[in-house]
């Protein structure tokens, strides 16, 4: 991720550098949508990416481009991970039998760079253009799961004993910064449209997106700190290995999961409509536009 930022910020470097010796500051702003597949890494299901557990989503987004070269963008992004032990290819962890689902709303701040059109010597722009993005955002998510063919919210259960004086494990919040990083191939259906693909890898700032982190506890903590009804849930929800035959319960203290930060992905496709270009005084340029890119 640190080497893909520094890429980026080095080419973005090299735009500002280019620009002061133009006397033709072009700007071209977009507005456009997306449909995402989005998906997750965290302790449940594994480290290998499960095509079955892409989820349908969308997004609006705002950008300015410079020269076709760089620029940033505004997004916001809704999407939906899930995971769960008893995936094939899950062998190793099925026992513990957790599983999760949650929403993700996501709102980015991206930079993105065409190092094609930086370093061409050419004033015209290709129909395809690679490009690559880092940047930062804020995302919410509220991890469930199914009991009895209810969903039941993880978080208010404390089921790794967050917030109990005992564990010395604070509870986590269900918000967060983000640092997405990816890349993407643009194409320029005509002066007015743009169509491209991408996909963006996020890296989370916290290890519960999946309400997985730590240790088994005890589950006599639950009846200690929680409502009855509550601790009841806690108690079905913090271990499920009982539904396995032969397996029973685990002891507290045994591992119940990873504290390697969590991350969640997907794979993009935006349509964007350019609108006026301006110069870089603002106003409104006259000359007709060349097959400008925007992201």
């Amino acid at each position: 991720m640190k080497q893909l930022m520094s890429v980026v910020l080095l080419l973005c470097v090299s735009v500002v550098s280019r620009s002061q010796f133009s006397d033709n500051k072009i700007w071209t702003k977009e507005l456009g949508f997306s449909i995402n597949a989005m998906n997750c890494n965290t302790d449940i299901g594994g480290q290998t990416v499960d095509v079955k557990s892409f989820r349908p989503g969308g997004g609006i987004y705002a950008a300015v481009l410079y020269r076709q070269m760089a620029g940033v963008r505004l997004e916001g992004t809704i999407g939906q991970v899930t995971a769960s032990d008893a995936r094939p290819g899950a062998r190793n962890i099925r026992k513990r039998n957790l599983d999760f689902t949650s929403t993700i709303k996501e709102v980015s701040l991206l930079a993105e760079v065409h190092p094609l059109n930086i370093f061409s010597k050419e004033h015209t722009t290709p129909a395809l253009s690679p490009y690559l993005l880092a940047g930062v955002g804020y995302f919410g998510f509220d991890p469930k799961t199914k009991l009895d063919g209810q969903w039941i919210y993880l978080q208010p259960l404390h089921t790794e004993g967050e917030g109990f004086p005992e564990t010395g494990r604070p509870n986590y919040k269900l918000s967060g910064i983000n640092f997405p990083v990816g890349g993407g191939l643009q194409y320029n259906i005509s002066e007015r449209l743009v169509l491209r693909g991408e996909a963006v890898y996020r890296f989370l700032n916290t290890d519960y997106l999946d309400d997985v982190s730590t240790t088994y506890i005890d589950p006599n903590l639950f009846d200690k700190y929680l409502s009855p009804d509550n601790a009841i849930l806690a108690k079905r929800l913090a271990d499920r290995s009982y539904a396995i035959p032969e397996e029973g319960t685990r002891t507290p203290g045994s591992i119940r999961g990873s504290t390697k930060k969590d991350a969640y992905y997907s794979v993009n496709i935006k349509l964007g409509i350019r609108l006026a270009k301006s110069s870089g005084s603002g106003r409104t340029s006259g000359r007709k536009a060349q097959g400008c890119f925007a992201f």
